[in-house]
Formats: structure tokens, sequence, C-alpha cells
């Protein structure tokens, strides 16, 4: 029986990890647009809690600034 290394377990779980997210999304279009923002926010919490500690606080500052603008141009249109 051959060994599995860190890389390939890692490797595996992120290809899990990646088809249960695009299973997610795609029922959700299914569903409908107003489904698909929610899976997409918790996609986007997701990738941020994947990052170092120190770059989380950034990344989160970025993404909330982004959603920020774009409901204030959904807004004004």
């Amino acid at each position: 029986m051959v060994t599995r290394t860190r890389r390939p377990r890692q490797a595996d779980r992120q290809a899990r990890s990646a088809q249960h997210l695009g299973d997610r999304r795609r029922a959700a279009e299914a569903q409908g647009p107003l489904t698909v923002l929610p899976v997409a926010v918790d996609q986007l919490r997701a990738t941020i809690a994947r990052l170092p500690e120190n770059q989380r606080p950034a990344a989160a500052a970025r993404a909330t600034e982004l959603l920020d603008q774009l409901r204030q141009a959904i807004a004004e249109s």
C-alpha cells in the first residue's frame, strides 16, 4: 500500500471543497439569481478564512468596500 503524503491529501481536500462549492453554486443558480448571492458571499468568506491570518483583515475590509460600492451604484441607478 502506498502512503499518501500531505500534499496529495491537501490537493484532494481542495478538490472536494471546490466541487462542493461548485455544486452549491449550480444548485443556487437553478433556483434563481437572488439565491446565488448568499452562496457567493459564503464562498468569499471561506476564501478569506483560508488566507494567512495577517492578510484576513485587509481582505475582509476590501471585500466590504467593494460590496458597499456595488450597493451604492445599484441604489443610484
